[in-house]
Formats: C-alpha cells, sequence, structure tokens
C-alpha cells in the first residue's frame, strides 16, 4: 500500500462530494460578484479581528459580537452568500471529521 496513492485516491474521494461540489459552485458565484465577494471578506476580517484578541487574551466586547452578529445576519439575507455559508459549514464538517481522523495517527498515548 503506498500513502500516497492512498492520498489521491482520497482527494478523488473529495472531489465528489455533494457537499465539495455545492461548496465550490456557491464560492464562484460569490467570486464572481465583487459586491458579495466585499460583504464576505469584511464579514471575515471582523471575524478574524474577534478569534484574534480570543487568542491572545484581548477582551472580546459585546460590541464586537453583537457587529459580527450583525454582519452574519446581513450576509444571510443575501440568498447567494447564504448558500455559501450553509455549503461551507457542511463541507467543513466533512473535512474536521477526516482530519480528526487522519490526526488519529500522531496520538502517541
Amino acid at each position: 500500500m503506498n500513502v500516497y496513492d492512498k492520498a489521491y485516491e482520497l482527494k478523488k474521494a473529495i472531489e465528489e462530494l455533494p457537499e465539495y461540489k455545492a461548496f465550490k459552485e456557491a464560492f464562484e458565484k460569490v467570486d464572481s460578484n465583487e459586491q458579495n465577494k466585499k460583504m464576505l471578506e469584511d464579514f471575515r476580517k471582523k471575524q478574524l479581528e474577534i478569534q484574534t484578541k480570543e487568542l491572545t487574551g484581548e477582551e472580546v466586547t459585546k460590541e464586537d459580537e453583537e457587529k459580527l452578529k450583525k454582519l452574519y445576519e446581513i450576509l444571510s439575507l443575501n440568498p447567494e452568500l447564504n448558500a455559501y455559508l450553509s455549503a461551507e459549514y457542511s463541507f467543513s464538517r466533512i473535512m474536521d471529521d477526516i482530519t480528526k481522523i487522519i490526526m488519529d495517527v500522531v496520538n502517541l498515548k
């Protein structure tokens, strides 16, 4: 058994997933619309800002949380962005599961 061959098999299997196909299609739609692309970038910047604060021990204010929540609500009203966020969530859950399975090999307890 060649581990690289198995990795390429996994890649092909992922590319065939309906969740991957939906995520890729939703991404392409958002990426082709400058306004939607900009809205998503702004949302990601705010998300990253809050995550950075959390990781560095800096206080995340209610105002920060409210801004992020409002941005998310606005994005959710846009059908293309809502479809993208839903597809991203579904696909990321699968990728998280796959990562956990693969990372079991480094659990040396």
